[in-house]
């Protein structure tokens, strides 16, 4: 008996997920793996850079800094010379207020004393002493009386040295103005007697020109020395007020300054952050109008290659239907689960073509999605429960893009879930919105992912090509919808899709 050559083995694979958004654009998962693969220029394309001009936080909170400095430092320069010059001001007003008073008190006393006696000649040392009579008055430590040439003529108290005046101060007084010298530690032991070395006291030094006869010609000159103990107080008054105010105007202007600066910083950073949205948003839509346009060219070959490819399958339903063995009936089973997917895409593309128009409920979308996806969870072995809540109807493109976007995640959830657990599918209508969302019990998402899940090439599967979810991110995007990955912890990921009913 001739011996029988065994039969080969058919190695187990699962059934492949076709993902059709029909018929524009249309995205074939075998051509569309051309351009979505992440070696694609267009998919490789990174999406989340950042404009070139936007400065980065750290050096825009630098150049803030740098720009309150600056503004602190120009603010406290001019306050602290606006602040300087009105203390000057203030002090020499006050310093030369009593020779505002002096003057015509000195003018009054030589014209009462010419007037007293008559026999006096203008100018003379009789008529210029009655000058000294203001040694007498509180405060009033010394007085001098010098002639028209700057000698020394009279002094009190008598014991002061007789010094001709300085030429500086004699031009000066020549000219008719007054001098007045504030000496906050005068020597008085060089100008008095009885005194110890080294006395210091404030004192006030006034120079005045005296005109006699009334008819304005100069006849000598007087110098006063006034105790300034009152008037250093006044001084010290008008420091500290001067000083508190130019702190609280610094204060307040650099607090302003600090304030501003905050608000343009915040609105700095606010406007980078809307342009890089902005710029974000942009590069992924010409990227999905990128992929819209390659798929608009594609969807017409996957017609022709689903077209070309329903009698190859059936052909070879027919040839292994018949056949014995474990591997034939596996082989069997897969010809079916293809040829069963070819049927539903050629159904969608004719219902595409034909423009027809009818409405599906909820739960005929809920028994859509089990129906179609029952096989893989039972070969798996995990449980996949679908449940709705709604009673809104979508019409058929909407709902057969929905199943596929359903079929695509659940497919996923399904290789990511052990044996014997479980997979919730859930349809629930909100304010306006449908949400259907896909809950598995695997592993989760690792964090490094999620932030670009929905991109070619972002698989969490050995093998995977990361293709099926950013092919349902596209297609809920024409949908007007929302895919999301609403959770993820080490017991499981939930994704999401709103979609909006109006």
């Amino acid at each position: 008996m001739e011996a029988r050559r065994p039969r080969r083995a058919f190695p187990t694979f699962t059934a492949p997920v076709w993902h059709l958004p029909l018929p524009s654009p249309m995205i074939s998962p075998v051509i569309g793996e051309s351009f979505l693969s992440p070696t694609h220029p267009v998919a490789s394309a990174p999406l989340t850079s950042r404009p070139a001009t936007a400065l980065p936080r750290a050096r825009l909170l630098l150049l803030t800094a740098a720009t309150g400095a600056l503004l602190i430092a120009i603010l406290t320069f001019m306050v602290l010379r606006f602040a300087g010059d009105l203390r000057g001001e203030i002090r020499q007003k006050l310093i030369e207020r009593d020779a505002t008073v002096l003057h015509p008190f000195a003018a009054q006393q030589l014209l009462e004393s010419e007037a007293a006696n008559s026999t006096l000649l203008p100018g003379s040392v009789a008529a210029l002493t009655a000058v000294l009579k203001s040694a007498r008055q509180p405060g009033m430590l010394a007085v001098a009386v010098f002639d028209e040439e700057g000698r020394t003529l009279q002094t009190v108290p008598s014991s002061m040295p007789f010094v001709e005046l300085p030429w500086e101060d004699f031009s000066v007084l020549l000219s008719g103005d007054t001098i007045s010298r504030y000496h906050p530690a005068f020597p008085l032991d060089e100008h008095f007697t009885g005194l110890a070395p080294g006395t210091r006291a404030p004192v006030l030094e006034v120079l005045l020109p005296l005109n006699g006869g009334g008819i304005g010609l100069l006849a000598g000159f007087a110098r006063y020395y006034i105790d300034a103990r009152p008037l250093t107080a006044e001084l010290a008054i008008i420091d500290q007020r001067v000083n508190r105010q130019a702190a609280a105007t610094l204060s307040i202007g650099s607090g302003l300054i600090i304030l501003v600066l905050t608000g343009a910083h915040l609105g700095l950073r606010r406007a980078q952050r809307t342009i890089a949205e902005r710029n974000e948003r942009l590069m992924r839509t010409n990227f999905e109008l990128t992929l819209s346009a390659k798929a608009s060219a594609l969807g017409q070959i996957t017609s022709h290659l689903i077209h070309g490819l329903q009698g190859p399958v059936a052909g070879l339903r027919a040839v292994v239907a018949d056949r014995e063995g474990e591997a034939w009936k596996h082989a069997a089973a897969y010809t079916t689960q293809l040829q069963a997917l070819i049927q539903e895409a050629v159904e969608l593309l004719g219902e595409e073509r034909s423009q027809a128009v009818y409405e599906l409920t909820g739960r005929e979308i809920a028994d859509t999605i089990q129906r179609r996806n029952r096989a893989a969870a039972l070969e798996k072995g995990v449980e996949l429960a679908v449940s709705e809540k709604f009673s809104h109807a979508l019409d058929n493109h909407r709902s057969s893009l929905l199943c596929l976007i359903a079929a695509n995640l659940i497919q996923n959830a399904i290789a990511a879930t052990p044996r014997g657990r479980r997979i919730d599918v859930s349809l629930i209508k909100g304010e306006g919105l449908l949400t259907l969302a896909v809950a598995d019990q695997g592993p989760g998402i690792p964090p490094e992912i999620q932030t670009r899940l929905f991109e070619p090439g972002r698989s969490t599967r050995p093998g995977g090509t990361g293709l099926g979810l950013a092919i349902s991110h596209l297609l809920a995007r024409q949908l007007g919808g929302e895919l999301a990955l609403a959770h993820s912890s080490p017991n499981g990921a939930t994704f999401q899709l709103r979609l909006p009913l109006a």
